[in-house]
């Protein structure tokens, strides 16, 4: 069937099939549990140094086209590629193959110093960006995860001291020749994919395990981040509560950032202007960031009390805005196998939008997320003694 969704039995159902007949391509995208968060303490940026040589080994056992991105994030590591629907098995191959060959094989000095000046680059941007900065502390504080915070010890210069071995260590300790997940979108027939969903080795276990639920508490305030002296930052965790309510928990962060929702409802009661922010996806959760342009140091303080007096409920009518988008949105996400294969995964993760479902989230259930969020919130960059926890 034209655009079935397919959970394949065998390795714990980590494969996923979406089946698209006449695609003239095939796209996949492999998850696995290499990110930041399981860095080595004494080489913290392990894990994006191995992201890029990743890409590199793939393209290099790949002889048809592949257009490949990674992204590295609090937890996983994300490959997703797109190739002509002849060259799918070959695709597959080369993702599972890649894992096993930089764990064990040779790593060429040239290539491990060029992604490494490659790194050093964007870690220059990065750090100039103070709300991305504190949006990864925050989803740290929110998940409990004290790995995440080292993140701003990647900076630029230190993964040049990594060596090899690291790398090979790094990659044994995740069993990496497995990924934790494959999304499959193409014009193959699902029993097709069958025999790969059997070969998976088995998942190693997380060395850290992350709860999704009572294990938050409420949070409160943190100190300060780079740019704090002029903003405020918030980071709000939204509970997934079954992986059914993804499109719930993806409206609730829109809401959460809308410019009627509850943010900015803040920044006016302040006279502070909310100036928008992101969703970091992580472990159980999306974790919202956003931020307050101050004018002056009595606004920081009022942000806290402002907060604490909140309830964070989002008008009906932004939510029934939102809600009655998402129609459009489904068939947009469809339109390509790329967007689609995108969508998928996003969806089976938790905060993404369904791309097949015939029914809108439910608006109550959105409210409860920000609710729920609401309350253990985190603030950095307001006075500590005035913003206690809330």
């Amino acid at each position: 069937m034209n655009g079935e969704i397919f959970r394949l039995p065998g390795k714990d159902g980590r494969v996923v099939v979406m089946h698209r007949p006449g695609s003239p391509t095939t796209s996949v995208i492999a998850t696995y549990a290499l990110g930041f968060g399981l860095d080595p303490t004494h080489a913290p940026g392990t894990a994006h140094l191995y992201e890029h040589l990743f890409l590199a080994t793939l393209r290099a056992l790949m002889t048809a086209p592949v257009m490949a991105r990674a992204q590295t994030d609090a937890d996983t590591m994300s490959v997703s590629a797109t190739v002509p629907a002849e060259a799918g098995q070959e695709l597959i191959a080369a993702l599972a193959a890649t894992p096993r060959t930089l764990a064990a094989g040779p790593i060429d000095d040239d290539v491990r110093l060029r992604e490494c000046r490659a790194i050093d680059v964007e870690l220059s941007e990065w750090f100039g960006n103070p709300l991305l900065v504190a949006g990864h502390k925050l989803a740290a504080l929110a998940t409990r995860r004290t790995q995440p915070a080292r993140f701003d010890e990647c900076r630029a210069g230190a993964c040049a001291a990594i060596a090899p071995r690291e790398l090979q260590a790094h990659a044994a300790l995740q069993g990496a020749a497995s990924p934790e997940r494959l999304v499959i979108v193409g014009p193959s027939p699902a029993e097709e994919w069958l025999p790969l969903a059997n070969l998976l080795g088995p998942l190693a276990p997380p060395v850290v395990h992350v709860t999704s639920s009572s294990g938050w508490g409420c949070l409160g305030s943190r100190g300060s981040v780079p740019g704090a002296d002029r903003r405020v930052y918030i980071g709000i965790p939204l509970p997934l509560s079954t992986a059914e309510k993804a499109e719930s928990l993806q409206l609730a962060a829109e809401a959460v950032l809308h410019g009627r929702g509850p943010l900015a409802e803040v920044g006016d009661r302040v006279g502070a202007r909310f100036r928008g922010g992101s969703v970091v996806p992580t472990a159980g959760c999306v974790v919202v960031t956003g931020s307050w342009l101050l004018e002056n140091s009595r606004q920081r303080e009022a942000i806290g009390i402002a907060v604490r007096q909140l309830e964070g409920r989002v008008p009906p009518a932004v939510l029934g805005a939102l809600a009655d988008a998402v129609p459009e949105r489904r068939r947009a996400l469809a339109a390509t196998s790329v967007t689609l294969a995108e969508a998928v995964d996003a969806w089976r993760c938790g905060y993404g939008i369904s791309p097949t479902g015939a029914t809108g989230p439910d608006v109550d259930e959105v409210q409860h997320i920000v609710g729920t969020g609401w309350e253990r919130s985190v603030l950095v960059g307001a006075r500590p003694a005035r913003s206690d926890p809330f």
